[in-house]
């Protein structure tokens, strides 16, 4: 029989830990938010741009940039210039930069995460920096946002881990440039694992275009 989700005051505990993910902690500065909302966009100008005046004086001021500041060819070893943990938990999304949640990252769609009663929701709108086909989603992309907040809504359980299996099941092209909605439930634990549920959904028209299952690995002997 699968173990029961925590109650009361560990289920706030369990939503102020989603929360303090999703809204990065530390903060991003404002500036560092201006500078990766400005590095998408011009992430996206160049993956359509088709000018090549326009590209190569692009190129020539990004590289006289990149210069004038010191920016190392290979980039630092890792994003994390400060300490990894802080009162005991771990700063995944320190300064906005998560992959897929930082605000400030600029590779990240964002995905906006928060909890909702026993789910937890993500909403994002992939643009074209995340097109495979002509006008839709590449699946690994949908895939690394059940990754995340699947993840999360296995957290609803009071425990935690890394993801150990993530299937995911492709029931609709899911379009770029449209708000879509990730949804994710904790189902039940077996000992360590622990099994989670998600779906995909646009906001248009409330279509469900993938739906996910997870087993999330809690830590122990």
């Amino acid at each position: 029989m699968g173990d029961a989700a925590p109650h009361g005051s560990g289920i706030a505990e369990v939503r102020r830990i989603i929360e303090r993910l999703a809204r990065g902690e530390p903060p991003a500065s404002p500036a560092l938010d201006r500078l990766g909302a400005a590095l998408r966009r011009l992430s996206c100008w160049m993956l359509a741009e088709r000018d090549e005046a326009r590209i190569e004086r692009a190129a020539r001021s990004l590289e006289t940039l990149a210069e004038e500041i010191g920016v190392a060819a290979d980039g630092p070893a890792s994003r994390f210039s400060g300490p990894l943990f802080e009162g005991g938990e771990f700063l995944a999304n320190a300064r906005g930069t998560h992959p897929l949640l930082g605000s400030a990252n600029p590779v990240a769609p964002p995905i906006r995460l928060r909890v909702e009663g026993d789910r937890v929701v993500g909403d994002v709108r992939f643009d074209v920096r995340f097109e495979g086909n002509t006008g839709w989603v590449h699946g690994g992309f949908v895939a690394a946002g059940f990754d995340i907040v699947v993840a999360q809504g296995a957290k609803l359980s009071g425990r935690a881990g890394p993801t150990g299996t993530l299937s995911v099941r492709f029931l609709a092209p899911t379009p770029i440039g449209v708000d879509l909605r990730y949804e994710a439930r904790f189902d039940r634990a077996e000992g360590r694992k622990l099994f989670a549920a998600g779906t995909l959904r646009r906001l248009d028209h409330g279509t469900a275009t993938a739906e996910a299952q997870a087993v999330v690995i809690a830590p122990g002997g």
